[in-house]
């Protein structure tokens, strides 16, 4: 089985083939339907809100080509994870519903499955529609995480079940609106120098994710930055701080190994540019058949926090995986034992697009 799933890990990168489609249409759940807002018990209110918070639409964007937008980002809006609480109720997160009998009694800790559905990417993605599913695992594990300490919970991430806690605290705290970045006309950064404080939020984030996160401590993350306020361009070493490694112009060397033209994002222009890679074989060694998976999930979460971070400041995070992942791993000099798993892009939007904010009205 070891073996198993390092032959995946080996057809996610450098010998992946993805092929142009459609998405399937996701049909509606079939089943009685029960509101969040009906939602019983101590703690009812408080797992509605979370649960709205993280996995339902939170606003609409018509000049988007993907305008379906939530507290994480998805590959091509296909929401590839759906949320199961206490095994018996699956969130309709477009009606704000849980489908199936009976209404939930919410008075302690709840158990949230965090179920795969890989199916509602294109065919075309094959094998690494797996890998964007695992990422996408990772970012809700880790929203849910995010979102309930604003709530006054705690969550815990143990595989791809999260359990969230409830210590009636009263006092939640706003949630920054998360950004892709303005893309009608491709996505690029604006050309002023970027603050300080958005590259010191990122890095920060990678250092210090929230307890209960999936992250791991055996990621290798490397971080291309430009043109930002008091800080030289360069590649830097994110591990306990920022490191430099590498002098010179770092970001624009982003764009052989890109896999978008820059009508569609302009990865020149970025300010920041986090690449994460990690040791398949090491991973699966010391954690088996899910190691890698687990890999994944871990780089997901990561990448939550750094979004999260980013929206704080003001500014956008692109996730990718459009990439030539054996030039850009020589990039940035990582282990030969290493692999891709993401890269971030982030810099401050070119103005701010037209919405419809779709998130519930904040009731006493």
């Amino acid at each position: 089985m070891n073996a198993d799933a390092l032959r995946a890990a080996y057809t996610h990168g450098p010998g992946r083939v993805v092929e142009p489609g459609a998405s399937p249409r996701t049909p509606a759940p079939v089943g009685p339907h029960v509101p969040l807002t009906a939602l019983r018990g101590r703690f009812g209110t408080a797992l509605a809100r979370l649960l709205t918070d993280v996995a339902t639409p939170l606003r609409w964007e018509p000049w988007n080509q993907y305008n379906d937008h939530r507290a994480y980002p998805s590959a091509r809006a296909a929401a590839t994870v759906d949320l199961v609480v206490e095994g018996r109720w699956l969130l309709d997160p477009v009606r704000r519903a849980l489908v199936g009998a009976g209404t939930p009694v919410v008075d302690g800790p709840v158990r949230v499955e965090l179920v795969r559905r890989r199916d509602r990417l294109s065919p075309g993605y094959r094998e690494f529609g797996d890998v964007l599913t695992e990422l996408e695992v990772g970012h809700v594990a880790a929203a849910l995480v995010e979102h309930a300490a604003r709530r006054g919970m705690s969550a815990r991430v143990s595989g791809s079940t999260v359990t969230v806690t409830f210590d009636g605290a009263t006092d939640p705290r706003p949630v920054a609106r998360r950004s892709s970045g303005v893309g009608p006309r491709g996505i690029a950064a604006d050309p002023r120098p970027l603050p300080r404080r958005v590259l010191h939020a990122v890095v920060d984030a990678v250092d210090h994710p929230p307890a209960g996160s999936p992250v791991r401590d055996d990621l290798r993350h490397r971080l291309a930055v430009r043109n930002v306020e008091g800080v030289a361009d360069g590649w830097y070493a994110v591990d306990g701080g920022l490191r430099p490694v590498a002098p010179g112009p770092a970001v624009p060397g982003l764009r052989p190994v890109f896999g978008h033209p820059p009508g569609t994002i302009h990865v020149a222009s970025m300010n920041l540019a986090l690449v994460t890679t990690g040791d398949p074989a090491a991973a699966v060694a010391s954690g088996g058949p899910d190691g890698y998976r687990a890999l994944l999930r871990a780089a997901g979460a990561v990448a939550q926090h750094v979004g999260t971070a980013a929206a704080e400041t003001g500014a956008f995070c692109r996730p990718a995986r459009s990439t030539d992942d054996g030039p850009l791993e020589a990039l940035v000099g990582a282990p030969a034992s290493h692999a891709l798993l993401y890269l971030l892009l982030v810099g401050r939007p070119r103005g701010a697009g037209f919405t419809y904010d779709l998130t519930p009205l904040e009731t006493p």
